[in-house]
């Protein structure tokens, strides 16, 4: 019996070894779980992702402050901006005789132009009279005769510019042919010898009446040109090319360029204005010079200027003005 007891306890332990507890070591598959605490492991990742996020939110916030930081190199710009006051380069642009104007244009033009007399010696709001005002080429403010008073100064200008052209035009025309020893370059003979026929076709300048009338209607046609109550005929003009008389409407008829400036020498106003004052100051001059002409001829006995010219070279103390006005004295006892 008792070996039956042991027998009964050793079976109700025999089960008791490890070796039914053996398969428990099967739920070893357990660790399978670990993937997914592995996979939700990430997921605490991902909600700190955000943060990384958000933290360049903060980078660019210190970023923000950088361009205030480049403000300044604006700031250095604008002082640099001086260089522009260099542009006094202009001036020299001015200064190398395409533009003429500039400084130079306020010399001749406006109230503070040069007049007359030196500087001190008029007061242009009290010596000048108010209708020279400067817009006009060659204004100095002299007009002692008030002649410009009546409101005509325009149309007394138009007068001068076309007598000076004419005076400069009759220097040369009055000097070249007498030095060329051409048959009537002296001015004085020039009628003679046309009308003598000495200079050809005695049918044509022999005749002082048909003379006349092909001079008086040359002269007609171009005043009526300029007036503008004839329409110029087409023409040709070098550089510029062929024009029509059209092309002449709406145009100064002192100063109409176009065609008549095909050279381009007035390309700007400024030019224009600096041109205009040339001419003006040659033409007084050239009509001062004709007058010269005129009272020279009369006071030699019609010679020319040629002449007298080569006279005085020859002997300047013999032959000059107080020589010749001389009165010839014979004394008396």
């Amino acid at each position: 019996m008792v070996a039956l007891q042991i027998n009964a306890l050793f079976k109700k332990t025999a089960p008791v070894p490890a070796k039914k507890t053996a398969p428990a070591k099967k739920p070893v598959p357990a660790k399978k779980p670990s993937p997914f605490v592995k996979k939700t492991a990430p997921a605490p990742a991902k909600k700190t992702a955000p943060v990384k996020k958000t933290a360049p939110v903060k980078t660019v916030k210190k970023a923000a402050p950088a361009p205030k930081k480049t403000v300044p190199m604006k700031t250095v710009v604008r002082k640099a901006a001086p260089v522009r006051k260099a542009a006094p380069v202009r001036k020299a642009g001015k200064a190398s005789g395409v533009n003429q104007a500039g400084s130079d244009k306020s010399k001749w033009y406006g109230p503070n132009r040069r007049l007359y007399l030196p500087a001190g010696l008029l007061d242009i709001n009290t010596d000048v009279p108010s209708y020279m005002n400067g817009t006009l080429a060659g204004d100095y403010g002299f007009d002692p005769l008030q002649l410009g008073k009546d409101g005509k100064i325009a149309q007394y200008r138009i007068a001068e510019v076309q007598h000076a052209r004419w005076a400069m035009l009759a220097v040369p025309g009055v000097v070249i042919p007498e030095a060329l020893g051409v048959p009537g370059g002296n001015w004085t003979e020039t009628g003679k010898v046309f009308l003598d026929g000495e200079a050809g076709r005695p049918e044509i300048l022999g005749n002082p009446y048909l003379f006349t009338a092909i001079e008086v209607a040359l002269l007609a046609g171009v005043e009526g040109y300029r007036s503008g109550k004839l329409e110029a005929p087409a023409g040709f003009a070098p550089i510029y090319g062929k024009f029509e008389g059209k092309d002449f409407k709406g145009l100064d008829p002192i100063n109409p360029g176009g065609p008549l400036d095909f050279l381009n020498v007035a390309s700007t106003p400024e030019d224009l204005a600096i041109l205009k004052v040339k001419e003006i100051k040659n033409g007084r001059l050239a009509m001062i010079a004709m007058l010269g002409v005129f009272v020279q001829g009369a006071t030699t006995g019609g010679e020319g200027p040629a002449t007298n010219w080569a006279k005085h070279v020859a002997d300047p103390f013999a032959y000059n003005f107080v020589t010749i006005s001389a009165i010839d004295r014979t004394p008396v006892l």
